[in-house]
C-alpha cells in the first residue's frame, strides 16, 4: 500500500467500498489499485495489486505478496532481510532492519522525455518565430553559427502555434511490467471484415493472446455479435483445463467489448478490463501485432499453395497453429507451447499448407470399382480428431481423416479446380510422398464448440478460386476493427462435432447427389405431406395498436371493450392534477381458441401501464389469494366420487367491478379519446386490468358479495368458498375471473348462478369442460383431466412437435452438474419452457422429479441442462394424451412419503417426494430439494415424513371445512424401517440431537393418533417415481399406481 499515486503503473479506481483498517480502528479510503516497481541493484521486483491509501503515512510491503508476485523467497532476522530468487537461488535484494522494519526502495515509473516538438519552453520567442518555429536546439546552432547573440527570454513560455501545427502522439515507453503467471492477463482483438468470405461463411476472426506464455487462440465469426459468447466459453476452458483464473483483459474500445453483458460477466468474475484510448491502437499493441503476423503468415501460405483468398481462415488457423510451436526471441527462443504446457511440441507430423493429399475414401465409396482415394488440397490440422484436413476439389467437401498420404511437391490448386486434369505419375522413387503418418500429434485440449453447418447455401468454391491468385486481394484489413459472431476452437481448424461425422469426418459444401438410381425428386415431382386432416385458420395477435385498426374483428373486439367500461363507469374524465401521477395504458389483443385449436373469439383488453404507478402514492396493498392446485384436484375427486355437477362461470371484465381507494389517473385510450376534452384524463373509479392493485380490489369486492350469500371462506384456502343450507352444501373456487361451481342440490347451485349473474356481468359456460389449461372429459365413473392442447401448444412453440419421442422424462437415476458444459445460449428461452413445464405437473405426477431437477438451474442453465429439457419434451411428445382418472370412492386419505438420501452431486442435499390419495384418487404430490444436508438416510426419510405429515393435516382441514370427513385415520406408508422408529419411539431422540424441532412434528401426530404410520416395500413405494429417475418398466408401474391413463377417445362416426 503506498499514499503517493505516482509510485503507481496503470492505476484504475478501486471499485470496492473496502476500507483498510489502522491500529487505532480507522478505516483509511482505498482510492486506487495498480502496479508498483522496487529497484535493486541487479533486479527490479514486480508488485501486482498495489493499493493507493492517501491518509497512510508510510508505506507498507507485503511479503506475501511480493514473494507471490516474483516467485522468491525472503529470509528474515532481527538484523537484516534477504530476497532471493526460488528457482535460480541468486540474491535479488539485502538490507538491514531499522527500528524492527525493513526498508525498500521504491522505484518510480520512468519519465520519458518527449522525441518530437512538444511545445518546448522557448528561450528567445522573437528569433523563433523568424525562423519558422524550430526546436530550441536547432534555434541555438543557428544563431550560434551565424554569430548572432539572443538573450533568453524570462520566464521561458509555451509556444501555442507550435503545439497547433506540430502536435503529434505521445511516445509509448516500453511494457514496464508482464505477466509472470500463465493466462493470468489475456489480450484480445478482433480482425476484420475480411475482403472475401472463407468458404465456410466467416467474414473476422476474435484473437486471445496469453501475455505470459504469448500461446494464441483464435475463433472464427459471421459477425461481431459473438464476442461475449466466445469468450464466456474461452474463459471456462480455462478454468477447466488449466485451473488458471483470468485477472486481466486488456482489448480496444469496441463495442463488442463494452458491452452490458461483456462488463456484467467481468464484474461478476472479478476480471479487471483495461481498455485502449479511442484512436490509440498502440495501447492494445500486443494483439495488434499478434494479428499481423498471423495474417502476414496466412497470405504467404496462400501465395504458396496458390490458393484463393476463399481459404484465408485455415490459412490463419494454419498459422496460429505453426506461431505456437515456433521459438521466438520474446521467449528467450522457446516456443509458447513449450512455456504453457511445460514440452516442447513434435513437428515430426506437419506438413506443406496446400499441397497435394491423398485421404482413405474406402467408406464413403457406393461402387467397388471406384477409386479408393482422390487428390486433395490439405488445409491444416483438426485437433479434435488427431487427423488432418483435406479439400476433395471434385466433391466440394472438406474431409477430416487420419488415414493421409501427401505429396508435398504438388500444389493441385495451380492446375485448374478438377483433379482429372491433372494426373502426375506416382512412384515411390520420384515423387517424396509422406507414405506414413505419425501416430500421435501435439495437439493441446481443445474448446467444444459446435462445427458451423455447411449446405448449399454458402459460397460454393468454383474454378476461379484455384487460379493463380491474381484475384487475391490484400487479406490484411484492420485489425483493429470490431466484430463477432459464431464460435469455434481457433487452436487449429473449424471442429466438426461426432453426431455430424462418423470415422473419416467430411462436411459437404455442396450437396450433390451423384447415385444412380432415379428418384420422384430428381425427376422434379414432389407431393406435399399431410400431416393433420384439420387445418385451423393461422390468425396472429397483433402487437400494436396501428395493425389492430386496420381489422374489422379487432376494431370491433375494441369497441365492446369500450362498451363494458362505460357501461361499467368506470372512470369520469378530469383535467389532471399538477401533484399527482399519470399512468399509461395500452390495447393488449388475444384470440381466444376452443380447446380443439380453432378460434372462439377476438379479446382486446384495455390495461393500465401498471409499472409507472408509485408505492404509496397511487397504491398500497398488492396481495391477492389464488385458489391452489391440492384444491382443485380435491373439488374433482369429490365431483367424481359424489357425482356432483361442476359448473363454470366466467366473469366478463372482472376488475372492472372492484373498487379503488386510492385516485388513479390514466390517460385516456388510444383510438378512443375523447373530441370535446383531449387534453383531459381518466380518473379511475374501478379497478382496471394492469394496476397493481386491481387483483385485490376485485377479490376484496366478490369475497364480501359471497359472504352476504352466507358463504364461508376455508381457513386454509381462503379461494374456496362453501355455503351450508341446511342438509345441501354449495362450494365454489375462484381463480381471478374464472368460477367452478359445484354441489350435492342443483337447486341451490343454479340459485348461487342466478344471485351471481344479477350483480355480475358473468358468462354462464354450463358444464364444466376446460378450466385454466386442464381439460376435463365425462367418461362412464369417472372423470378424466388432461392438458394435451397445453402440451401440443407447448410443443408447437419450441418447435419440437415432430420430435422423436423417448419412453421416459429421464435417465435413470440421472443427475444434473452445475458444471462440466458450455452455458446454454438463450437462458430466456430456458426458463420460459420451465415455466410452462411447471404448470403441466398441474395433472402429471409423472415428470415432477424431472422438472423439479431442470427447474434448480434456471439461474444459470448449462447445454446439459437443456438436453435434459429436450428430453422431458420428447417425453411429453409420445404422451400427449396422458391424464389424471378420477373415480368414485371413498374420502380415506393415504400418503406415500420417499427420500432420496444425498441424491443431488451438486450439493448432497437430499430430495423429497410424497404423494397423497383422496379414496384411490391422487390429489397431491411433491418433489423437492431439502433445505438443509441429512446425515443419514434415516434423517433424510425423517424429514420427507414431517413434510408429508404437514400436507395430510392440511388436507384434513380442508375436507373439514366442507363439512366431510375420512372414515379412518390417515395412513402415511414408508420404507424405512429406522424412520419410522424415530416417529414412534423417544428413546432414539438422542441420536437426531441436530434436526429441527419442527420435523418432530410427525411424532407428536403419531402419539395423538390422528396419523398411522405404515411401512411398505420400496418395490410398492408410489412416491419413488418422484425422487429418481426410473427404468421404463418400473416408472410405467408407478404411472399406473398414480391412476394415469390414456383418454378413450372415439373414432370419428363410431357409434
Amino acid at each position: 500500500m503506498t499514499s503517493d499515486l505516482s509510485n503507481l503503473q496503470a492505476a484504475t479506481p478501486y471499485a470496492s467500498s473496502e476500507t483498510v483498517t489502522g491500529a487505532n480502528g480507522e478505516g483509511l479510503h482505498i482510492s486506487h489499485i495498480g502496479q508498483a516497481c522496487l529497484s535493486t541493484h541487479s533486479h527490479t521486483l514486480e508488485l501486482n495489486s498495489v493499493l493507493h491509501v492517501p491518509q497512510l503515512s508510510q508505506h507498507l510491503l507485503s511479503m506475501y505478496q511480493l514473494c507471490k508476485d516474483n516467485n522468491c523467497r525472503c529470509i528474515v532476522d532481527e538484523f537484516s532481510v534477504c530476497i532471493q530468487d526460488k528457482v535460480t537461488n541468486k540474491v535479488l535484494y539485502q538490507g538491514l532492519s531499522n527500528q524492527a522494519v525493513y526498508p525498500l526502495p521504491l522505484l518510480k515509473p520512468p519519465k520519458t522525455n518527449p522525441a518530437v516538438f512538444l511545445g518546448q519552453k522557448i528561450n528567445d520567442s522573437l528569433w523563433h518565430c523568424r525562423l519558422g518555429h524550430p526546436t530550441n536546439s536547432v534555434l541555438q546552432v543557428a544563431l550560434s553559427k551565424s554569430a548572432i547573440t539572443s538573450s533568453c527570454n524570462s520566464p521561458s513560455k509555451t509556444c501555442t502555434a507550435c503545439l497547433q501545427g506540430k502536435f503529434t502522439k505521445l511516445p509509448f515507453p516500453v511494457m514496464a511490467s508482464k505477466s509472470f503467471v500463465p493466462l493470468e492477463v489475456i489480450h484480445t482483438d478482433v480482425w476484420g471484415p475480411s475482403p472475401t468470405k472463407s468458404i465456410e461463411g466467416y467474414s473476422y476472426y476474435v484473437s486471445f493472446i496469453d501475455e505470459c506464455t504469448r500461446y494464441t487462440w483464435i475463433f472464427p465469426m459471421n459477425n461481431k455479435a459473438a464476442v461475449f459468447e466466445i469468450f464466456v466459453q474461452f474463459h471456462a476452458y480455462i478454468q477447466n483445463y488449466f485451473s488458471a483464473t483470468v485477472k486481466v483483459l486488456q482489448s480496444d474500445g469496441g463495442g463488442e467489448y463494452v458491452s452490458t453483458r461483456f462488463q456484467n460477466f467481468l464484474t461478476t468474475k472479478g476480471i479487471v478490463h483495461q481498455k485502449s484510448c479511442p484512436y490509440t491502437p498502440e495501447q492494445n499493441g500486443l494483439a495488434e501485432r499478434k494479428n499481423r503476423h498471423l495474417v502476414e503468415t496466412a497470405v504467404t501460405l496462400l501465395q504458396k499453395a496458390s490458393l484463393s483468398s476463399k481459404f484465408w481462415f485455415h490459412a490463419c488457423a494454419t498459422s496460429t497453429y505453426l506461431v505456437n510451436r515456433l521459438p521466438t526471441s520474446v521467449l528467450k527462443m522457446h516456443s509458447p507451447f513449450e512455456v504453457l504446457y511445460k514440452s516442447p511440441p513434435t513437428l515430426d507430423h506437419l506438413r506443406v499448407f496446400g499441397c497435394a493429399c491423398y485421404p482413405s475414401l474406402k467408406p464413403y465409396r457406393t461402387n467397388k470399382l471406384d477409386p479408393k482415394t482422390t487428390m486433395c488440397i490439405f488445409l491444416g490440422y483438426a485437433a479434435q480428431y488427431k487427423g488432418y484436413i483435406c479439400y476433395a476439389i471434385s466433391d466440394n467437401k472438406l474431409i477430416v481423416s487420419r488415414h493421409v498420404l501427401f505429396d508435398e511437391s504438388v500444389f493441385p490448386s495451380t492446375y485448374g479446380l478438377s483433379s482429372s486434369s491433372f494426373s502426375p505419375t506416382v512412384s515411390s522413387a520420384s515423387i517424396p510422398v509422406s507414405l506414413a503418418p505419425p501416430t500421435t500429434f501435439s495437439h493441446p485440449p481443445f474448446i467444444p464448440i459446435p462445427f458451423p453447418h455447411i449446405s448449399s447455401s454458402h459460397p460454393s468454391v468454383t474454378q476461379s478460386d484455384f487460379q493463380q491468385l491474381g484475384d487475391l486481394g490484400p487479406i490484411g484489413g484492420n485489425s483493429a476493427s470490431r466484430s463477432a459472431s459464431s464460435l469455434l476452437l481457433s487452436e487449429s481448424h473449424p471442429d466438426v462435432t461426432s453426431s455430424q461425422v462418423p470415422d473419416l469426418q467430411h462436411v459437404s459444401v455442396v450437396s450433390s447427389n451423384t447415385h444412380p438410381m432415379q428418384t420422384r425428386s430428381k425427376s422434379g415431382i414432389f407431393k406435399k405431406k399431410v400431416f393433420s386432416a384439420v387445418v385451423h385458420e393461422d390468425v396472429k395477435e397483433p402487437q400494436s395498436f396501428s395493425i389492430a385498426a386496420r381489422s374489422s374483428q379487432w376494431r370491433q373486439a375494441m369497441t365492446e371493450e369500450m362498451d363494458a367500461l362505460i357501461k361499467q363507469h368506470t372512470w369520469t374524465l378530469v383535467p389532471l392534477p399538477s401533484h399527482k401521477n399519470l399512468v399509461g395504458c395500452k390495447w393488449i389483443y388475444k384470440v381466444k381458441r376452443n380447446p380443439d385449436g380453432s378460434v372462439a373469439r377476438y379479446k382486446a383488453r384495455l390495461v393500465a401501464k401498471g409499472f409507472s404507478q408509485e408505492a404509496g402514492l397511487d397504491y398500497y396493498e398488492t396481495f391477492s389469494p389464488v385458489v391452489k392446485p391440492t384444491t382443485v384436484r380435491l373439488m374433482l375427486s369429490l365431483a367424481a366420487t359424489k357425482g356432483w355437477k361442476l359448473k363454470q362461470l366466467d366473469v366478463k371484465n372482472a376488475f372492472l367491478h372492484g373498487f379503488l381507494d386510492e385516485e388513479v389517473y390514466m390517460s385516456q385510450p388510444q383510438g378512443f379519446i375523447d373530441k370535446d376534452h383531449p387534453d383531459f384524463v381518466c380518473k379511475l373509479e374501478r379497478s382496471l386490468y394492469g394496476l397493481k392493485q386491481a387483483p385485490r380490489a376485485w377479490n376484496a369486492r366478490f369475497s364480501s358479495f359471497l359472504l352476504s350469500l352466507g358463504f364461508t371462506s376455508s381457513y386454509v384456502d381462503p379461494s374456496l368458498y362453501v355455503k351450508r343450507d341446511g342438509p345441501s352444501l354449495v362450494v365454489l373456487l375462484l381463480y381471478v375471473d374464472d368460477i367452478i361451481l359445484s354441489g350435492d342440490d342443483d337447486v341451490h347451485v343454479q340459485s348461487v348462478i342466478s344471485q351471481l349473474t344479477r350483480e355480475f356481468d358473468m358468462k354462464d359456460l354450463g358444464v364444466l369442460h376446460y378450466f385454466l389449461g386442464l381439460q376435463i372429459e365425462y367418461q362412464p365413473q369417472r372423470l378424466f383431466v388432461h392438458q394435451s392442447k397445453y402440451i401440443r401448444d407447448l410443443l408447437h412453440k419450441v418447435h419440437m412437435f415432430d420430435s422423436k419421442p423417448c419412453t421416459t422424462p429421464c435417465h435413470p437415476n440421472q443427475k444434473l452438474l452445475n458444471r462440466g458444459s458450455p452455458p446454454f445460449h438463450d437462458p430466456g428461452l430456458y426458463r420460459s419452457i420451465i415455466g410452462a413445464l411447471q404448470y403441466l405437473t398441474f395433472t402429471r405426477p409423472d415428470i415432477a422429479y424431472s422438472v423439479n431437477q431442470v427447474c434448480q438451474f434456471m439461474h444459470s442453465p448449462l447445454d446439459s441442462h437443456f438436453v435434459a429439457v429436450k428430453r422431458i419434451l420428447r417425453y411429453l411428445k409420445g404422451s400427449l394424451h396422458l391424464g389424471l382418472c378420477f373415480q368414485p370412492g371413498n374420502l380415506d386419505i393415504r400418503a406415500y412419503t420417499d427420500a432420496d438420501w444425498a441424491g443431488d452431486p451438486n450439493d448432497r442435499r437430499s430430495t423429497t417426494g410424497f404423494v397423497v390419495f383422496l379414496g384411490d384418487n391422487p390429489i397431491s404430490w411433491s418433489s423437492k430439494k431439502q433445505h438443509t444436508v441429512s446425515r443419514s438416510s434415516t434423517e433424510a426419510e425423517y424429514r420427507a415424513m414431517a413434510t408429508t405429515t404437514a400436507e395430510v393435516v392440511w388436507i384434513q382441514q380442508l375436507l373439514q371445512d366442507l363439512s366431510l370427513s375420512p372414515s379412518t385415520t390417515p395412513l402415511l406408508h414408508c420404507d424405512n424401517i429406522s424412520a419410522m422408529a424415530l416417529a414412534t419411539n423417544p428413546i432414539l431422540h438422542s441420536k437426531a440431537k441436530h434436526i429441527e424441532i419442527d420435523c418432530h412434528f410427525v411424532r407428536e401426530r403419531v402419539q395423538q393418533g390422528t396419523i398411522m404410520l405404515q411401512f411398505v416395500n420400496s418395490s410398492e413405494q408410489f412416491a419413488d417415481i418422484l425422487t429418481k429417475g426410473l427404468c421404463f418398466p418400473l416408472f410405467s408401474s408407478h404411472c399406473n399406481n398414480l391412476m394415469l391413463a390414456n383418454a378413450q377417445h372415439k373414432i370419428e362416426g363410431e357409434c
